[in-house]
């Protein structure tokens, strides 16, 4: 038995020896991310809100064995590449393909964790690029954003591993990235904003080439546009944008317009200003902030080319970020893309207060364990309720049969996506759209509201005990006794959910009598 476990360690030690520590340092960051985000993985929920709609991309993909002629999302990249592993999994459950979207999410927002790691070895030793890589592989926003089914980690995989091949120093793989920032633009046409950093510091990289250099840009510009062009082409002749170029145009105009416009639109261009600077700092938690202002510094210090290409990349890349906020669209998603970027800035600061410590490589292992709680602590902290939403999806499914149509108010998503199961796998422009929603956007009385809606077919108001309900529908949720033509049909809490939920059925005979009687 000794001498069986002497050979195999013997062994282990021979086939370790043919790795650096550092990759297996980073297999290990990896396997840990792998169990982290397994661990927290909301299997029982289905896709919701926009993951619906890349779902339904895909699967009319995976039904017709076609991009849909009738309809698509503006960035179509992400569903397109879902569609594929439809195809081969070829489950006819639709439960199970939300399942292998978000699967898919996970193990490329996983995936990200390798170029990062490159990405810093760029401006530190393999030691502190290790730290990058636990930055991104922990990010506790990322790994909420990886359950969803979203555009976000394959956006930043691709943004990324651009990046790494554009400051390799073989040519071919300069060209190369010009072609993956291409396939990131078509995932989500903000994509464009980073060829704009390559082109420019392409012109500078290759400024002694002179006549050359222009020559050269035509074939990465040849390759970027082969590449988004078929694209944008079947986008425009679907949609009527090409969800980059034109997009592109549209929102500078529109922040152009706004800011020699009148107060308003340029009270809004300040208050976006406001919000983009309180979102950037915020997004530093809680791993960045510590970092970040001394890396910011020593970046700004001592530049180089891959310095200067990082300082244009953070500017340009928070450009659409910035236009987010001006139009009060408030998500932090629209600054992931700076994550790696952040990771860059917090090594090179890493590196310059512990490279010189004594013990340094204990004090990288001890900051890796720091980013590792403090992410977790971050994550609880900020993560949905799983609770809350399983009792959602559960009351909702004990809802929908007894209703017809009602209050788009509360929980929606999930009316949505019930919808959607019960009628797939029939083609998206094939189903009833309408759902069983009517929205309340607009009113400020419930009898303003039954009024007009009921030519719609509202049967139905549901109504649950958040705080940020419409005041009608507050006052209905806790003075029920006040409507006698409201009939209570479900409660949720005699079904024994903690989420309180009422729904009632609505007797118009009796409340166009009532109506009467105050006239």
């Amino acid at each position: 038995m000794v001498k069986f476990l002497a050979s195999s360690i013997d062994k282990n030690l021979k086939y370790s020896s043919r790795f650096s520590k550092y990759t297996i340092f980073l297999l290990i960051i990896i396997g840990v991310a792998i169990s982290t985000k397994m661990y927290f993985f909301p299997s029982q929920l289905p896709v919701n809100f926009d993951s619906i709609y890349y779902f339904l991309y895909s699967s009319d993909i995976y039904l017709t064995n076609q991009l849909p002629q009738d309809w698509s999302p503006t960035n179509n990249g992400w569903p397109i590449f879902v569609s594929l592993f439809f195809m081969i999994f070829d489950s006819k459950d639709a439960f199970t393909l939300m399942q292998i979207q978000k699967l898919l999410s996970i193990t490329i927002s996983i995936l990200i964790i390798i170029p990062v790691y490159f990405l810093c070895k760029k401006y530190v030793s393999r030691k502190f690029a290790i730290i990058g890589a636990s930055l991104i592989a922990f990010e506790p926003r990322m790994m909420i954003n990886s359950f969803l089914g979203l555009t976000e980690p394959l956006y930043l995989l691709l943004v990324t591993t651009s990046l790494v091949l554009f400051l390799q120093s073989n040519k071919k793989l300069v060209y190369f990235s010009f072609f993956v920032v291409a396939l990131a633009t078509l995932v989500r046409g903000e994509g464009i904003t980073l060829f704009m950093v390559m082109s420019i510091m392409f012109f500078i990289r290759y400024r002694r080439e002179k006549l050359k250099v222009i020559l050269k840009y035509l074939l990465v510009l040849g390759i970027f546009a082969l590449v988004i062009l078929p694209m944008s082409m079947y986008r425009t002749d679907v949609i009527g944008v090409d969800g980059i170029v034109m997009r592109s145009l549209s929102s500078g105009d529109d922040l152009v317009s706004d800011l020699t416009a009148n107060t308003d639109s340029k009270n809004n261009v300040l208050n976006g200003i406001e919000l983009f600077g309180k979102i950037f700092v915020w997004m530093m938690v809680p791993s960045f902030i510590i970092f970040i202002p001394l890396g910011v510094f020593l970046v700004l210090r001592n530049r180089n080319f891959e310095k200067y290409t990082l300082i244009l990349s953070i500017g340009v890349l928070s450009l659409p970020a910035f236009y987010a906020y001006t139009n009060s669209v408030l998500d932090t998603r629209y600054f992931f893309i700076l994550l790696p970027l952040f990771a860059v800035l917090s090594v090179v600061s890493i590196d310059k207060m512990v490279s010189k410590l004594r013990k340094s490589n204990a004090i990288v292992f001890s900051i890796i364990i720091i980013i590792f709680v403090a992410s977790l602590v971050f994550y609880d902290y900020q993560k949905p309720d799983g609770e809350f939403e399983k009792e959602s999806l559960e009351i909702t499914e004990e809802i929908f049969p007894i209703i017809e149509k009602k209050n788009m108010r509360g929980m929606d998503g999930y009316f949505r996506v019930i919808h959607v199961m019960e009628q797939w796998p029939m083609e998206y422009t094939e189903m009833k759209t309408d759902g069983k929603g009517v929205t309340t956007s607009g009113y400020n009385s419930l009898g303003n509201f039954i009024d007009d809606s009921r030519s719609e077919g509202l049967s139905h108001i549901v109504i649950d005990v958040k705080k940020d309900r419409l005041p009608f529908l507050s006052e209905i949720f806790y003075g029920e006794e006040k409507f006698p033509y409201l009939k209570k049909v479900y409660d949720s809490q005699k079904n024994g959910f903690k989420y309180h939920v009422k729904v009632f059925e609505i007797d118009y005979k009796a409340y166009y009598i009532m109506q009467d009687n105050r006239d």
